[in-house]
């Protein structure tokens, strides 16, 4: 265990020294407000969550939620989800859950959003957060539509409007809008509120979180989410995003 730890440091380490001419890495975590941003063409980006989740029935931790990105073209990344999942009694899994893209629709321009469009076909009957627990039968598609205002120099709006497409013909909306507001020069912090509806039981959350970069290609984050409609229901994670270049110039 100490071994893996040193070398975690020492991986760590390595990328927070990275050239920063390519300009600071975007993520679609902490919050579960998708972000518009592509990433950059050549890199591959991981952007892992540790998260815990509790109700009134049982436990369940996620180690690691695992977003890899790639990005293929200026407009257009490459996605994939792996999770593992730990239940109470139960030994740790991992599971494929989702590949997909994100396609950018318009950079943005004064009051005009950046925007972009998201898809996954899911490969299991899992959600990529637990907050977003599901209980139709399963999930086959998503496609959501994600957008982002700067309202000033430090404030700004990411929003998510989409729907969720089920084995059994049922079509679930998915709303996601998170308010942020930068702090210094390496932070920021966000609040959020997101659910889906209708479905056969809607659920409405509520969280929030801060993000740090330790460089352009490393961001720190942690996060902590209630739900509105089952009040025992809440989770706690803790995140980490990676970014290096695959193929051009180093």
């Amino acid at each position: 265990m100490i071994r893996f730890w040193a070398l975690f440091l020492c991986l760590l380490m390595s990328f927070s020294v990275l050239a920063q001419q390519e300009g600071r890495m975007e993520t679609d975590r902490p919050d579960q407000t998708e972000c518009p941003f592509i990433v950059k063409k050549g890199f591959m980006q991981i952007e892992m969550g540790f998260n815990a989740h509790k109700s009134l029935e049982s436990s369940e931790f996620l180690l690691p939620t695992s977003l890899i990105k790639y990005g293929i073209h200026r407009r257009l990344e490459l996605r994939y989800i792996l999770i593992g999942t730990k239940k109470d009694g139960e030994r740790l899994s991992f599971q494929s859950e989702a590949i997909g893209f994100k396609w950018s629709l318009h950079p943005g321009n004064k009051w005009i959003p950046r925007t972009s469009i998201i898809s996954h076909y899911q490969l299991a009957n899992l959600n990529r957060d637990e907050s977003e627990r599901n209980t139709l039968p399963h999930s086959l598609a998503d496609v959501v539509i994600t957008c982002q205002i700067d309202l000033s120099r430090k404030v700004g709006i990411g929003y998510n409007l989409g729907s969720e497409f089920h084995s059994n013909g049922s079509v679930e909306g998915i709303y996601r809008i998170a308010p942020n507001v930068l702090i210094g020069k390496r932070g920021y912090a966000y609040v959020e509120a997101f659910g889906r509806i209708p479905s056969l039981d809607t659920d409405h959350w509520v969280d929030g979180g801060i993000a740090y970069y330790v460089s352009d290609h490393v961001k720190l984050d942690a996060s902590l989410g209630r739900s509105l409609t089952h009040g025992n229901d809440y989770y706690v994670a803790l995140g980490i995003s990676m970014r290096w270049q695959i193929f051009g110039k180093p």
